[in-house]
């Protein structure tokens, strides 16, 4: 049985000088092309053409991008963006919000509903079906970015997110301290078991490696010294995830033009919060996408939607007690009332979810 999972994903899959490429911008690209194949599939059963397709999908993809990063900026980090408006068109360097993106696809398809005349809730039905598929690509994606982190914990799947730490740390000290080290990783070591506030914390064994070239043994010995226990204790992001043995016994190994210098320290096991969410869609996407095919243009409209909401926003509810807060904010919102923002915002989904279903019950389009 597992113990738990160390979570070394490196989130950039291509890395060659400047040219880099991240899981995340992948994983992102696939949910809208998986969800296009399955979409273009639906459209064919109802009768509409390629063009209503793209039409609707470029409203889908501006609105999706747009209302997630929005959602994000005035939810979570309102103060800062603020603050550094230029900052909201980093896209690329992470804060998107399932609820902004949520609300943004919600006003594009009212806005294509009345462009084009088609029913609101029709296309609503048939898109939260590949919505749910693109969740799951989605939260696979914050998992590769090691974000989104769950609460400490001793299931037996927990995670170790070991990038995270290791990667966000050195790096920065990597030019000014003129040294060359490889990608680091880290292993099961065999010592002293430890706990944290009643959790059973991975021992690990980390090897950094430094080019021989650019820095001696010594110089090498010296800079972790001085840093990693500095890192380890006045990093907020690294204090999350690692905690230093009380004796890291840094040990050096080298090896041609290489050295690797290795240490001890405890990894902060988690739950894996990102691929419970990743699963979750997946199988809710089976679920919708076996309903159409139920029912296929009888659909009742509205009971997709509506399910969709329901059960996504329970699972999301649910699933936050699980997850660390994102930001700081939350912290003081989740004092004040035991719910986090994430929980509070999935309320009005749900609400919405069952009344679309009491609204179909009580006209009757739907058995009991």
């Amino acid at each position: 049985m597992l113990s738990y999972i160390i979570w070394n994903i490196h989130p950039e899959f291509i890395r060659i000088g400047d040219i880099r490429a991240a899981w995340y911008g992948l994983l992102f690209a696939l949910a809208f092309l998986a969800g296009q194949y399955v979409l273009g599939k639906i459209f064919k059963i109802e009768g509409k053409t390629e063009d209503d397709l793209a039409t609707f999908s470029f409203y889908v993809i501006i609105a999706t991008v747009v209302g997630a990063r929005l959602g994000h900026v005035l939810f979570y980090q309102p103060d800062y963006y603020f603050a550094h408006p230029l900052d909201i068109l980093k896209v690329w360097e992470g804060g998107l919000a399932s609820h902004g993106a949520a609300i943004g696809i919600l006003l594009a398809v009212y806005f294509f509903s009345r462009k084009y005349k088609v029913s609101y809730l029709w296309i609503l039905d048939r898109l939260v079906i590949v919505v749910a598929l693109g969740g799951c690509f989605i939260r696979l994606g914050n998992l590769m970015n090691s974000e989104i982190i769950g609460k400490p914990s001793n299931v037996p799947f927990a995670f170790v997110f070991a990038n995270r730490w290791i990667d966000n740390a050195l790096e920065s000290y990597e030019e000014s301290y003129q040294i060359g080290y490889k990608r680091n990783f880290t292993e099961k070591a065999d010592f002293k078991d430890t706990t944290l506030n009643g959790i059973k914390l991975v021992p690990l064994q980390v090897h950094t490696y430094f080019d021989a070239e650019k820095t001696s043994e010594s110089e090498a010995k010296q800079f972790l010294q001085m840093n990693i226990p500095v890192i380890a204790t006045k990093n907020k992001d690294v204090a999350e995830h690692i905690v230093l043995s009380s004796n890291p016994k840094f040990q050096t190994i080298e090896k041609d033009k290489e050295i690797q210098i290795s240490w001890q320290a405890y990894g902060v096991p988690r739950h894996p919060s990102q691929l419970y969410e990743s699963i979750s869609s997946l199988l809710l996407f089976i679920f919708l996408l076996a309903l159409y095919y139920r029912y296929k243009q009888k659909t009742p409209e509205g009971l997709i939607f509506g399910l969709f909401l329901i059960i996504l926003f329970s699972l999301r509810f649910l699933y936050e007690f699980l997850k660390e807060n994102q930001v700081e904010g939350e912290n003081a919102i989740q004092q004040a009332i035991q719910l986090n923002l994430g929980q509070l915002l999935s309320i009005p989904f749900v609400l919405v979810g069952i009344w679309l279903l009491v609204r179909l019950k009580t006209t009757k389009k739907i058995a009991v």
